[in-house]
């Protein structure tokens, strides 16, 4: 039973192995001659800004595009990146590798710049790297490229070693709105209370624009659903020491409900999940020839905290594998050892012996499929865990094997 379980957990895995990922959204080219291209783009979840990506057209083929062979793209609703050739602040924002001066280096470079918002007076994009965040701002109808929207801080050279900020991005979004003739005391109130975020600057810009301007990209990316499932827990346990079984299996069913967080819920690749599960556990061990017994049973509830990945990621199939740290709360109704004692080598009973965890931790390992958005299908393995306290001549240990089927609905 054992190595059909792993086996299993093996052939969900196989595929993470054997797929190259992809996420089709219709979307459209601009190439290098200006002319627009319809078809599908191959969406990631990028946490840099793509330097390439693969495009496949109504007939079927793919081509892959990058800054030399495409002016923009677009995932229709979701994305826009415009390709421009910019300078790009190379300062860190690590505490760790702060200078005591500040530090207005920079690179020039051909990029991918997300647009963020256009509008009337000013377009917002953003740029991401393995350095930093950095935002960009333009002016309409000016030639000239993005310009990066000043931001750096770094240590105080004197004793305090205290963190100084240059935000030179109040200024530049001041001097717009000035240029432009719609500066207020309101809007210079959000300027000076401005943070360098997505938010804040989205806002400004808005009202630098009039309200007018164009939102580029989805407000917020982060999504959540619910799920619900069922499924069976199938464990082995055994004990070992002065206290000594073989291995001894039980199947239990199990129910689970919780909410999955999604960094971006239009891809769906990424996300963290909070589950609560109740299951139980029973084991009967015997031994005949030394009239000795040990009667098992447990009931838990979980708390699990997880994180998973999808490796294959499709609008219709995804591939993910992760895992967790349950926490898991048990009571243990009907347990007692039986053993051999006294001259006469008369069994005895022990009610509620041994004693066993009732409040502990685990790790568990998870692999599945998604079909459609819709439904989970999954198998997963926690290693080995002592159950029992800490007595130092035996110990009860299980394993535990998991599958399932989850329910997902109410994304957002």
């Amino acid at each position: 039973m054992k190595l059909f379980i792993k086996t299993l957990l093996l052939s969900f895995l196989a595929p993470v192995l054997a797929f190259a990922q992809s996420n089709y959204k219709p979307g459209y080219v601009v190439d290098l001659k200006g002319d627009t291209l319809k078809g599908f783009i191959d969406y990631r979840e990028w946490n840099k800004n793509p330097k390439q990506f693969s495009f496949k057209n109504s007939s079927g083929n793919t081509q892959v595009f990058n800054i030399q062979n495409a002016t923009a793209f677009t995932i229709t609703g979701l994305e826009y990146y415009e390709r421009h050739i910019v300078s790009i602040s190379t300062d860190p924002t690590d505490l760790n590798m702060l200078m005591h001066q500040v530090d207005t280096s920079f690179v020039s470079d051909t990029v991918f710049l997300k647009i963020l918002q256009r509008g009337r007076y000013v377009s917002l994009y953003y740029y991401n790297d393995d350095i930093k965040s950095r935002f960009y701002l333009s002016e309409t109808g000016d030639p000239r490229q993005p310009e990066e929207l000043g931001y750096h801080f770094y240590y105080n050279n004197d004793e305090s070693n205290t963190i100084k900020y240059i935000r030179r991005y109040r200024t530049q979004l001041q001097y717009v709105a000035q240029k432009n003739n719609v500066s207020n005391k309101d809007l210079e109130s959000s300027i000076q209370q401005s943070k360098y975020d997505a938010n804040d600057l989205e806002s400004i810009v808005s009202k630098i624009n009039g309200d007018k301007g164009r939102q580029m990209v989805s407000q917020n990316l982060f999504g959540t659903r619910w799920f619900a499932g069922i499924g069976v827990n199938y464990t082995d346990m055994t004990f070992n020491g002065d206290i000594d079984y073989g291995d001894s299996y039980a199947l239990f069913p199990k129910v689970s409900m919780g909410l999955d967080f999604l960094t971006n819920k239009n891809t769906q690749q990424f996300f963290l999940r909070a589950e609560v599960a109740f299951t139980g556990d029973s084991h009967d061990f015997k031994n005949t020839y030394e009239q000795s017994e040990l009667k098992f049973n447990q009931l838990t509830a979980s708390i699990i905290l997880q994180a998973y990945y999808n490796f294959y990621n499709s609008e219709k199939l995804k591939i993910f594998f992760g895992g967790g740290i349950p926490v898991n709360f048990s009571i243990y109704p009907d347990h007692y050892y039986v053993t051999e004692g006294g001259i006469d080598v008369t069994p005895i009973k022990q009610s509620n012996f041994p004693d066993y965890h009732m409040l502990w931790e685990s790790f568990i390992l998870k692999a599945g499929i998604v079909l459609n958005k819709k439904l989970e299908i999954y198998v997963g393995y926690s290693p080995a865990t002592t159950l029992t306290d800490d007595y130092l001549d035996f110990a009860g240990n299980v394993v535990s094997y998991q599958a399932g089927v989850n329910f997902l609905f109410g994304a957002k």
